[in-house]
């Protein structure tokens, strides 16, 4: 099929291309005379020929009339159109922003033209049924329009549809794909700027159900408690609805949490179009149901509620008819996708609407609610409970990353390239040599991984490989070098009304990111807001001849970094880009207002500003670690926060002892809140400088607090003899005789734990730690082809001095052999954790005395902590109880009354042994004694482990 492309040339080159590869991909053949003026004769008939010789014409109108040959009354686009009767018309949407002095005709007859241009539009909508088109929804449009006509032609024109005054529905679900069918790749330069068709992009992520969130108070058994983080393992969002029905109680709502970029909102707009094109029946819904996505961000609680929300959104972004919400209430079958909770103006408090949310799901008893959000923004009474169902989205793994790595490369490709076939072999051939960086040692690190897991920063990683043929193995850097692309682009760019370099760009752009998030949750800003902090930042660039106005307009259209979200409202393209350009307009404020870092230092443990603080440790120019934990340290969130604390030594580019020395030279007095940060210091500095603990070992052994004293009293590194295998610290477990098991009085106790009975065992090594993310990188680093962790990427488990954990028992196993050890038996490991108890813990028996030694679900926070935070027991080991589950090398089986020397267990069985409880434990499930087991090829994000050598390992 030979497809005539129609339109005015100056303001729609680039949408001609985006057009030609639509009908390619259609299979047609594009057809077009590329630019027509005065001096190309014969011009009109050479166009009005190859109009009507195409089997159909694909017009654009834009903006422009276009050019009116001499002795003509119509443009040259008018001319086409009359010259062929098939024809697929795209006017653009009303909603464009349009500036007349750059869109429309030029010359002393713009406004005639204009006039001419609406009357050329009123003929296409009386002809046609017209698809109203933005830059992101052309291509898809195109290439859908081409498709129906291809499968229904048969000869006859093409008959035009009409629109029954009733089908709604219909119009409704067109409008819907034209806003969300198409993703656009944003490149560094604007003809990398190509929509994609969402199909096309995406890879299937998958989802982690989350059944704990609400089930902590009804555990009934260790066993349950191991399995609740596992028991619902992967599974695609398109089974979510199925799997929460099968659920006790049926979950109705959905909770889908991620770190930004992981593809909330794309999941989101997925799930939306799986039931446009395929049906509710492909998600498992109930026939008739409507999907709608709406951006929280917009909703304003005071403003009439949710239901008005509703309204307000269908009629404003859909351009639905009134009261349309208010029928398909009526229908009571609705998907409700409810985009961004993290992003909820500050008029509606999260905690008030997860309650509202809750009321919905009771009040429209048939529809089904799907909720995104960040993890900082949901948290405590910003969960929503009841009937809704927390799915985590899992990273990327390595298939998918080379999916999505394939399918990017592809498109930027097939955008730019004038012959689809050598496109498509260069999109390969690039993909491949990309990836294999990708397995590159020193990008297999669990730190650098993360960046290629997550879709938004894959994206930028991709970017910055094309551009620049090389990647940063740091976010700060990814950021940075992504950052400067885009502007350094802009800067080098033609014809645009003014000229930024990179530097000036960005050094306008890093008050107004500091100025807008100073407002929590603010991601968006109508622009004679931003005039405030714009204005002075153009005046120190010395760009005053620039007004505020003229730099958001050109920022948005030429560079992309800081985008309209509507005709006067802007916000930057991620929120990283917002939080990284706040950090450096820190650091360059520091140098002559050092007040901003004690203003940060005030803010630490604020979910809002955790990664600000963390950008502004990463960069150079140079560190301010030193004089921002000077303020850190006096905060009470110093001690608060020990994740975020491990996570500021681990993101800084150096870090310095200073500000914790001076913190526990300071005397403690009763104040618990200063003991608390000055425990904090104690657990950095054994990080970083334990020679400084050393030094204040005889101050620090008479400080009040007891679990300081214990820490440093246990102090690895001050021991007689350090036993180190591969890097990898062991003590030795004396020879000895115990009770194994727990007796029937025990509290908490489960059958699975008795008979008790006497054991011997002989000396052995064992780990003084459970193995870190950074001992099992090395272990990854020189055996190519392992396979990494289930957590690997995952930012909240990764840390380097955080557990391993999502390792299977043959991968632990093989780590053990590699470290020239084992695993240790259970009776091993009970004896060891015991060190000589006979209580519930071996700290105690209350749980404050486990609270004091161990991570579980009440202190944990929700996640593993580094190892040796909690002091170790009388044979010097640390985490026996809590953190992770540890697996042992025995099978799982009853045990036997009958006295015992080094027994191993069963010889065969269903699972390996695991014990110690772990963060998501309750107590009852963290005791000496407690039982629980896994099929050995099970990788579960909870499970962990630690070695075990002979008495006299061969070295």
């Amino acid at each position: 099929m030979r497809v005539f492309i129609s339109s005015t040339y100056l303001d729609n080159a680039a949408r001609r291309k985006i057009v030609e590869d639509a009908i390619i991909r259609a299979g047609c053949t594009p057809v077009g005379m590329e630019r027509f003026t005065a001096s190309v004769p014969p011009a009109v008939p050479e166009c009005q020929r190859l109009a009507s010789q195409a089997d159909v014409l694909v017009g654009i109108v834009a903006h422009r009339y276009g050019w009116i040959p001499h002795g003509e009354s119509r443009s040259i686009t008018e001319i086409e159109y009359d010259a062929q009767r098939e024809r697929l018309m795209f006017v653009i949407h009303p909603d464009v922003d349009v500036n007349p002095t750059r869109d429309f005709d030029e010359g002393a007859d713009r406004w005639d033209k204009q006039k001419k241009l609406d009357a050329f539009k009123k003929r296409i909508q009386v002809d046609h049924k017209p698809g109203y088109f933005t830059d992101a929804t052309l291509g898809v449009m195109v290439l859908q329009a081409l498709k129906e006509w291809t499968e229904s032609r048969d000869g006859a024109p093409l008959a035009e549809p009409v629109e029954s005054p009733v089908d709604e529905v219909r119009r409704y679900y067109e409008v819907a794909q034209q806003l969300h069918g198409a993703i656009t790749l944003a490149g560094f330069e604007k003809r990398l700027e190509v929509p994609l068709d969402l199909d096309e992009l995406w890879v299937n992520l998958r989802a982690m159900p989350n059944l704990e969130a609400f089930d902590r108070g009804k555990v009934g058994s260790a066993e349950e408690a191991e399995t609740l983080a596992g028991r619902g393992s992967e599974l695609a969002f398109t089974e979510a609805f199925r799997f929460a029905e099968k659920l006790k109680p049926k979950r109705r709502g959905l909770v889908i949490l991620g770190n930004p970029g992981s593809g909330k909102t794309t999941v989101l707009k997925r799930l939306l179009l799986a039931v446009i094109r395929n049906g509710p029946g492909a998600l498992g819904l109930a026939e008739g149901t409507v999907p709608v996505l709406l951006p929280l961000r917009e909703f304003e609680h005071a403003a009439g509620g949710f239901e008005a929300f509703v309204d307000r959104t269908l009629t404003g972004r859909y351009k639905t008819p009134d009261n349309f919400g208010d029928r398909l209430r009526r229908r009571r079958r609705v998907l409700f996708l409810l985009d961004g909770c993290d992003e909820l103006p500050a008029s509606s408090p999260r905690d008030t609407v997860a309650r509202l949310l809750e009321r919905c799901l009771g009040e429209f008893p048939d529809s089904r609610f799907v909720v995104s959000s960040r993890y900082a923004g949901y948290a405590d009474d910003a969960r929503l409970g009841g009937v809704f169902l927390e799915l985590h989205i899992r990273p990327m793994d390595d298939l998918l990353v080379a999916q999505f790595v394939r399918n990017w490369y592809r498109a930027v490709e097939l955008s730019i390239g004038p012959d689809a076939a050598i496109a498509a072999e260069k999109a390969e051939t690039e993909a491949a040599k990309f990836l294999a960086i990708l397995g590159q040692d020193e990008y297999r690190a669990a730190k650098v991984r993360e960046l290629t897991r997550n879709p938004l920063l894959l994206t930028a990683v991709c970017l910055v490989h094309r551009a620049m043929g090389g990647l940063p193995k740091r976010r700060a850097t990814l950021l940075d070098m992504a950052t400067n692309c885009i502007l350094g682009n802009w800067g080098n760019a033609k014809g645009i009304p003014i000229r930024f370099e990179a530097g000036e760009a960005r050094r306008v752009l890093q008050p107004v990111a500091l100025w807008m998030h100073e407002k929590d949750g603010r991601v968006r800003a109508r622009a004679e807001e931003l005039e405030s902090a714009i204005e002075p930042a153009l005046a120190a660039v010395k760009k005053s001849d620039v007004g505020a106005a003229q730099f958001l307009e050109t920022i948005r259209d030429e560079s992309g970094l800081l985008t309209g979200w509507s005709d006067d409202t802007f916000g930057f393209l991620h929120l990283n880009f917002q939080e990284y350009l706040a950090a450096r307009e820190i650091l360059s404020r520091s140098f002559t207002e050092p007040r901003v870092l004690v203003d940060l230092a005030k803010r630490f443990g604020d979910p809002w500003w955790r990664e600000v603080g963390l950008l502004l440790l990463a960069l150079e120019d140079p560190s301010v670690f030193t004089p921002y934990l000077e303020a850190v340290v006096e905060q009470p969130g110093f001690g608060r926060y020990p994740d975020l604390v491990d996570a500021c030594i681990e993101d800084a580019v150096s870090v310095s002892p200073a500000p914790f020395v001076a913190l526990l030279v300071r005397p403690p007095g009763k104040d618990r809140e200063l003991w608390a940060r000055q425990l904090a210091a104690v657990r950095v500095l054994r990080k970083i400088a334990p020679a400084a603990i050393a030094e204040l070992a005889p101050t620090l052994a008479r400080h009040p607090s007891r679990e300081l004293c214990e820490i440093v009293a246990a102090r690895p590194e001050l021991a007689a003899v350090r036993l180190v295998f591969r890097g990898i610290e062991a003590v030795r477990i004396p020879a000895g005789t115990f009770l194994m098991g727990s007796p029937k009085s025990e509290m908490g106790r489960y059958d699975s734990e008795g008979p008790r009975h006497e054991v011997t065992l002989s000396e052995f090594l064992l780990g003084r730690y459970l193995v870190t993310n950074d001992e099992y990188g090395r272990f990854l680093k020189e055996n190519p082809g392992t396979n990494e962790p289930l957590e690997w990427a995952n930012r909240r488990f990764n840390q380097p001095r955080q557990p391993v954990v999502g390792v299977n028992w043959d991968d632990a196993q093989a780590f053990c052999e590699w470290a020239g050890g084992r695993m240790p038996t259970e009776a091993e490991w009970e004896y060891a954790c015991r060190a000589g108890s006979n209580t519930r813990f071996w700290s105690g028996d209350s749980e404050d005395d486990l609270a004091r030694v161990a991570w579980y679900y009440k202190n944990s926070g929700d996640t593993t902590h580094a190892v040796g935070e909690k002091p170790a027991n009388a044979f010097g080991l640390h985490d026996v109880h809590g953190n992770v589950w540890e697996w042992c090398i025995d099978w799982s089986g009853a045990y036997s009354s009958k006295v015992q020397k080094n027994p191993a267990g069963p010889g065969h069985g269903t699972g390996r042994v695991l014990r110690g409880g772990g963060f998501r434990s309750p107590a009852v499930g963290c005791r000496s004694a407690v039982r629980s087991w896994r099929r050995p090829g099970d990788r579960v994000g909870g499970i962990g482990f630690r070695v075990a050598w002979p008495a006299r390992p061969s070295s």
